[in-house]
């Protein structure tokens, strides 16, 4: 058998057989999938609340808002950023898929304070204090550090990265109604599959609250029988 299988695949490499005798396993693996991690709303709110630095508050709101990887943050350009149209233009992101993301009232805020303390040849948002002029862009480890400060000054002992923002914008944006097709365009996914996952979550947030809401309904209604 290994020996006919072994002429068939001389015969095909030589042109006479119109393809390959060898049938490859069809059957794929399913490895489950690690749901992401967002913060909860205590958690932001406790978060924010020890940022000191008007630079930190507009990187970790431009996360939080924008849906905005730690890469993309530390990359974007002020040519990227249009104040007027109240948006950002994220080129050449992962999986190279460009978009444009929206500006909250309070990002919008940040970014023009921030603005305003920045050279007028200023080129990325978030430079690097270690390069003369802001010639390179802020560290992703640097912007992984910063939060790592902030979230043990807050008291939060989970252990969330800057990543946690994405997700915790995904979820907002669900939880507030948005559909998911506008969740995948803003998250820049290239697949409506990748932002499935953020289903689950938004599942068991509905059963959270559902739960939580109907247990207040319940004890002011009474109805239950002694």
């Amino acid at each position: 058998m290994i020996s006919k299988t072994c002429n068939q695949l001389f015969l095909r490499d030589q042109g006479i057989l119109a393809q390959s005798p060898m049938q490859f396993p069809r059957h794929q693996i399913l490895v489950p999938a690690q749901l992401p991690r967002p913060m909860t709303e205590a958690e932001v709110v406790t978060f924010f609340r020890v940022i000191d630095r008007l630079e930190d508050r507009t990187m970790f709101l431009l996360m939080l808002r924008c849906g905005l990887r730690v890469s993309e943050v530390s990359h974007v350009r002020w040519t990227a950023i249009d104040l007027a149209q109240g948006t950002l233009r994220v080129n050449t992101s992962k999986g190279q898929l460009d978009r444009v993301v929206y500006l909250s009232p309070d990002v919008a805020t940040a970014l023009r304070q921030w603005h305003g303390l920045q050279a007028a040849t200023a080129d990325y948002v978030f430079p690097s204090p270690m390069t003369r002029q802001g010639g390179l862009p802020l560290g992703a480890r640097q912007i992984r550090n910063r939060m790592t400060r902030y979230l043990h000054l807050a008291g939060i002992t989970k252990r969330y990265s800057p990543h946690s923002l994405r997700h915790t914008f995904a979820t907002q944006l669900l939880n507030a109604g948005a559909s998911l097709e506008v969740v995948k365009e803003l998250m820049g996914h290239r697949s409506l599959q990748m932002t499935l996952r953020y289903i689950q979550l938004y599942d068991r947030t509905k059963r959270a609250q559902y739960d939580h809401a109907m247990a207040q309904v319940e004890r002011h209604q009474g109805l239950h029988r002694r």
